[in-house]
């Protein structure tokens, strides 16, 4: 092999690995936000994409000889990264659904700012959870793991391979499923508080028809929700990192 093979090879084995992991990256928690300069992205998924390529060499496909193979093959990598990172997305947006579901609860749902991520407007709470999870992600070493499960799909997804697709969808679906499964576990002590103040709105005015039901319980509502927030913040976000871990850890196993 000459030096115009050999640096042709790498250049093929550098841009297939950039395939995969930089269209993860621009999904994956942290990494992807909207806040995140391109640049800064482009950087980092070629630094890491740089770095791990000596790991991987040996599992990527030899250089095809016709530019519609090559094509094909960086389809083929995209398609994997884009499915990992949007599996980590679709975890972490469970953060702010259940923050959408705390904001109905204590009476903050028409409360909307801007949301970063996501360019709209979206309820306080879940702006607020999404932040924080993403911080808790970084300060709990959790992007170090989902860096490892991103270099780990190599093992499960081969390079140049196609993924089965029927198991591709079943896991997708399963994910949106835990996403959900994980925002209602996490906000169950809100909807216990609000069918309970519900309730209580209810007999009182039946008790007291002639009382202002309404201009009395929003202040309350609001203060014993934010009172239920202050308290079950910690246990919310432990179960969430916990989620999180679990799901993907899955990829880790040839990490």
């Amino acid at each position: 092999m000459n030096l115009e093979q050999l640096v042709s090879a790498n250049l093929f084995q550098f841009f297939l690995v950039f395939a995969r992991l930089g269209s993860a990256i621009m999904l994956l928690p942290g990494f992807g936000e909207a806040y995140v300069p391109p640049r800064v992205r482009l950087v980092f998924a070629l630094t890491v994409s740089f770095a791990l390529m000596p790991m991987i060499a040996n599992s990527l496909p030899a250089m095809p000889a016709a530019m519609s193979e090559f094509a094909a093959l960086l389809v083929v990598e995209i398609g994997i990264g884009l499915f990992f990172g949007m599996l980590a997305r679709i975890i972490l947006l469970g953060a702010q659904s259940a923050g959408s579901v705390v904001a109905l609860q204590i009476g903050l749902a028409s409360a909307l700012i801007a949301d970063p991520t996501t360019q709209q407007q979206a309820a306080i709470t879940g702006n607020f959870l999404l932040a924080l999870t993403v911080v808790l992600i970084f300060a709990t070493g959790l992007d170090h793991m989902t860096l490892k499960g991103l270099a780990g799909t190599y093992a499960i997804f081969p390079a140049g391979e196609v993924p089965p697709m029927g198991d591709v969808a079943n896991h997708a679906a399963r994910i949106v499923a835990d996403s959900f499964a994980v925002a209602i576990a996490m906000t169950a002590p809100f909807l216990v508080y609000g069918i309970v103040f519900a309730v209580a709105l209810g007999l009182l005015a039946r008790l007291m028809p002639t009382l202002q039901v309404f201009f009395i319980a929003m202040p309350m509502q609001l203060l014993a929700g934010l009172a239920l927030m202050a308290v079950a913040l910690t246990s919310m976000m432990l179960y969430f990192l916990s989620s999180y871990e679990e799901r993907m850890s899955v990829f880790l196993g040839g990490g």
